[in-house]
């Protein structure tokens, strides 16, 4: 990374995949059972899939898993406990570091926006190599997952509306596409170039 205007985002303290979709439509209940916390994440430019014995589990955001959420830009998605913290304070400690369903979160203090992220993110893995992850773009909050956080099954479309509103921007995370391969595990560090 010599040479490059890089510089450290944070540490990876959590990693994570959904087995199905934790919502199906605009009015459906979100469904955070379906996140399960992993070890380690074999990510590929197809999207991401956890080893478990001599298979693996693949994520709902993989373009091959059988009701694939893949769009061609959130094979990867990254969370910051930054904004747990946030979101604990204005919507109470149900909001538990991960239940956003980010593929990774990431220790790192305050709000990060879009901008903070710069054009290509890399992550420095622990056995000496790089994974690069490029095309970052906020994660856009969706109405089941404002309702989870408000806890409200039918809030005022007033207070619905305020919601989502704090929570974009990069709040509920930022989904990226894998340029290449690797295994993610706890302790990788997260790098942006400007």
């Amino acid at each position: 990374m010599a040479g490059s205007r890089w510089y450290e985002l944070g540490t990876v303290i959590r990693l994570q995949i959904e087995l199905d979709r934790i919502k199906e439509n605009a009015s459906s209940r979100y469904r955070d059972e379906l996140i399960r916390p992993v070890e380690r994440l074999l990510v590929t430019p197809a999207g991401v899939l956890a080893p478990l014995g001599e298979a693996f589990v693949v994520d709902v955001h993989h373009a091959t898993h059988p009701h694939s959420r893949s769009n061609g830009t959130n094979h990867l998605s990254i969370g910051f406990t930054g904004h747990y913290e946030a979101m604990q304070a204005r919507f109470g400690a149900h909001l538990t570091v991960g239940i956003g369903g980010e593929s990774v979160v990431v220790e790192r203090a305050g709000r990060m926006s879009l901008a903070d992220l710069g054009t290509e993110l890399l992550f420095e893995l622990s056995g000496g190599g790089t994974l690069a992850v490029a095309h970052p773009a906020v994660m856009h909050p969706c109405a089941p997952f404002t309702r989870f956080c408000l806890r409200e099954d039918e809030p005022p479309a007033a207070r619905l509306k305020e919601g989502l509103q704090f929570l974009d921007d990069g709040m509920r995370g930022f989904k990226v596409m894998p340029a290449g391969g690797g295994e993610l595990v706890a302790g990788a560090r997260l790098h942006a170039r400007l």
